[in-house]
C-alpha cells in the first residue's frame, strides 16, 4: 500500500522536494528508498513486482539515475511521461500476441468472451493507448516548458481524474451494452438500471 501510494503522490512529492533539495540531492534519495524496498522484497516475490510494477519502477529509477548525473530536475518530471510510454508499450504491443491486454483481463474476469466482446476489447485496448499518448504528451509539454506548478497540478491530479473518468465511462458503457454481472459489489445497482437481455 506505501509503495502505491508514493508512486501515486510522485509528482506532488517531488514538486515540494525540489523546494527543499537539490536535484541531485532528490534523485539519490528517490534510489536509496527503491534499493531498501528492493532489499526487503522476497526473492520469490520479486518476479510478481517486476510484472507489475516494472514499467512504472524503471522509469523513476531511470529518471532519478539521470538526475543523479547532471542535476537537472527536468529528468524528474519527465518520469511520468516514461511510464506512460512504457504503458502505452505494453497495450499496444499487446496487439500482436493471441489477446490484447484487455482481452487477457477480461478472460480472467469472465471465462469466455464472445466475438464481439473481443472485438470490443481490443477497441478499447487501442482506446487506452490513445490516453496513455496524450496523457505523456500534454506531461511532455508541461515538463518542459510549463511551471512546475501547473505539471505538479496535472500530473498529480488532473491525469489521475481523466484516468477515473475514463475507467468509469467505459464500465458503465460495457454493462449497457453487454449486460454481463459478475458478481461485483457494483451487479446489484447496475441490473436495476440495466436489465440483463433475457434473449438467449
Amino acid at each position: 500500500m506505501a509503495q502505491i501510494l508514493l508512486t501515486l503522490g510522485y509528482p506532488v512529492l517531488v514538486y515540494f522536494a525540489l523546494q527543499a533539495v537539490s536535484p541531485r540531492a532528490l534523485g539519490l534519495g528517490i534510489l536509496a528508498l527503491f534499493a531498501l524496498r528492493l532489499a526487503f522484497v522476497a526473492p520469490r516475490k520479486l518476479v510478481a513486482h517486476a510484472r507489475l510494477a516494472g514499467p512504472v519502477a524503471a522509469a523513476i529509477v531511470a529518471a532519478s539515475a539521470v538526475t543523479l548525473v547532471w542535476n537537472d530536475p527536468r529528468a524528474l518530471l519527465l518520469s511520468p511521461v516514461l511510464v506512460n510510454v512504457a504503458l502505452l508499450l505494453s497495450f499496444a504491443l499487446s496487439f500482436s500476441a493471441r489477446e490484447t491486454l484487455i482481452e487477457a483481463l477480461a478472460l480472467a474476469q469472465v471465462g469466455t468472451l464472445s466475438l464481439e466482446e473481443r472485438a470490443y476489447c481490443r477497441k478499447v485496448t487501442g482506446l487506452w493507448c490513445a490516453f496513455f499518448l496524450a496523457n505523456a504528451a500534454v506531461t511532455a509539454e508541461l515538463a518542459l516548458y510549463g511551471t512546475r506548478e501547473s505539471w505538479a497540478l496535472y500530473s498529480g491530479l488532473i491525469a489521475y481524474a481523466l484516468l477515473g473518468l475514463l475507467l468509469a465511462a467505459e464500465f458503465i458503457y460495457r454493462h449497457w451494452r453487454f449486460r454481463r454481472y459478475v458478481g461485483l459489489p457494483t451487479d446489484a445497482l447496475l441490473r436495476r438500471i440495466f436489465p440483463e437481455d433475457p434473449s438467449p
